[in-house]
C-alpha cells in the first residue's frame, strides 16, 4: 500500500528530524559531516528552502525549515536523504546493504512565537545535550556555531524571528 502523501504549507517553520536506520550512525567521522554540507546546500538551493537552525547529530539530525512554497518541505527532504543515503553507501561501499534512515521524516509545524523560539533551542541545544561539546557554540555542525563568529561551514539563513540579545546564555543554561 503506497504512503498517503504529506502535504505542508510554505511559510511556517517546521521542525524537522530523522535517524539513522536501527538507530545507527550517520556521520561516524567529521569526514562524514562535511560530506553531507554540499547535498544540503543542494536541496536548499533546488527547493529555495530556508534553513534558519539545524544540528548534525551522529546518530540524527534535527532542522527548523521555513519552506517558500506549499509541498516543498517533502520535496526537500526526499532530495536530501536520498542524496545522502546513496554517499552515504558509496563511501562505505555499502550500496544495497539496506536503509540509511529509520524511517520517513517527522515534522511539526511551529505555531507561534513562543514554540518558534522552543524548537531553536531544542535545535541548537542537540550537541551540548549529548555531551558532544561544553557549550552549544562548540559544534561546528550546528547553527549555534554561528553565534560566536567561527568559520561558517554551513550558513542558516534568517529566520522569521531574530535572535534573543541573550541567547548564548539561553542555549547553555542547565
Amino acid at each position: 500500500m503506497a504512503r498517503k502523501p504529506r502535504f505542508n504549507l510554505g511559510g511556517y517553520v517546521y521542525h524537522v528530524c530523522n535517524r539513522g536506520s536501527r538507530k545507527g550512525e550517520l556521520f561516524g567521522s567529521y569526514d562524514d559531516y562535511d560530506a553531507f554540507l554540499p547535498i544540503l546546500e543542494e536541496a536548499r538551493a533546488r527547493f529555495a528552502m530556508r534553513i534558519p537552525a539545524y544540528a548534525l547529530m551522529r546518530t540524527h539530525f534535527h532542522f527548523l525549515l521555513w519552506p517558500r512554497t506549499d509541498s516543498a518541505l517533502s520535496g526537500f527532504m526526499q532530495r536530501l536523504q536520498e542524496n545522502h543515503a546513496a554517499t552515504f553507501h558509496y563511501r562505505r561501499g555499502s550500496r544495497g546493504t539496506g536503509a540509511v534512515y529509520q524511517a520517513r521524516f517527522v515534522s511539526r509545524v511551529i505555531t507561534d512565537d513562543r514554540k518558534y523560539y522552543i524548537a531553536w533551542r531544542y535545535v541548537e541545544r542537540n550537541p551540548l545535550k549529548a555531551r558532544y561539546v561544553e557549550r552549544a557554540e562548540d559544534w561546528p555542525w550546528c547553527s549555534a556555531w554561528h553565534a560566536e563568529g567561527g568559520p561558517m561551514l554551513f550558513h542558516p539563513d534568517p529566520g522569521p524571528l531574530p535572535k534573543l540579545p541573550y541567547w548564548s546564555e539561553f542555549l547553555n543554561q542547565l
